[in-house]
């Protein structure tokens, strides 16, 4: 549970008088007057004023509105936070790359699954930013010679077992840098162990087989 307090006072010369009577009420952002959560002068004329938050759900950045010169009540200016930030906290942009990079934002801040790709602005991930697997010829085995890398001349087949564990299939792309034609022929997901199969369709001058394989996870 958490409690949030604040005083209301007048200033006349050095004394302070208190404002008693005051009708206050912490808003979310975009809610109306009667949405807002009553704060309670507990002390008569006391002038100050606080409220129990009871639900972690209830936790987050508020609105501190008043009835002083609206009965409807209208935005004090002044704002708060009880307990732990939420996203109406957090205004348009104003988290920067370098907030990430120095490590004010690690994966520990950021719950499972609260970040998806339409949150994000096309291009405003690098590659290095990916989760991402890259393999290249020397962890592919061949069918036949079962040699690694695998023999271009003797083998059908190239498999790779990736090293990461998945969920759910990754999309794989392969490179090849070598005179011959190579393709993926079959991706299958056990458990969490991806194994992709790369055919040897036709080799021409190549001898020894070249390519890089990449795995993003989705």
């Amino acid at each position: 549970m958490y409690k949030f307090a604040i005083s209301y006072y007048t200033m006349e010369g050095t004394e302070r008088k208190p404002q008693s009577g005051i009708d206050i009420r912490l808003l979310r952002p975009g809610q109306s007057w009667s949405e807002g959560k009553q704060l309670i002068e507990n002390t008569p004329h006391s002038g100050y004023y606080e409220i129990s938050i009871e639900s972690e759900s209830d936790c987050g950045f508020y609105e501190i509105w008043d009835n002083i010169g609206n009965t409807q009540g209208q935005f004090s200016g002044k704002t708060c936070t009880i307990g732990k930030l939420d996203a109406r906290g957090l205004q348009n942009n104003c988290i920067f790359g370098n907030h990430i990079l120095d490590g004010a934002v690690g994966g520990t801040k950021i719950a499972n699954e609260a970040i998806g790709t339409e949150h994000l602005q096309n291009g405003l991930l690098s590659l290095s930013k990916l989760q991402y697997e890259l393999q290249d010829q020397d962890k592919g085995v061949g069918d036949i010679s079962q040699c690694s890398p695998a023999k271009l001349t003797q083998d059908k087949f190239i498999t790779h077992i990736l090293n990461k564990e998945y969920q759910e299939l990754p999309h794989i792309i392969l490179t090849n840098q070598c005179d011959a034609f190579l393709y993926i022929s079959d991706v299958m997901l056990v458990g969490n162990q991806v194994t992709v199969k790369i055919r040897i369709s036709k080799v021409y001058t190549a001898t020894d087989p070249i390519y890089k394989l990449l795995a993003l996870a989705k």
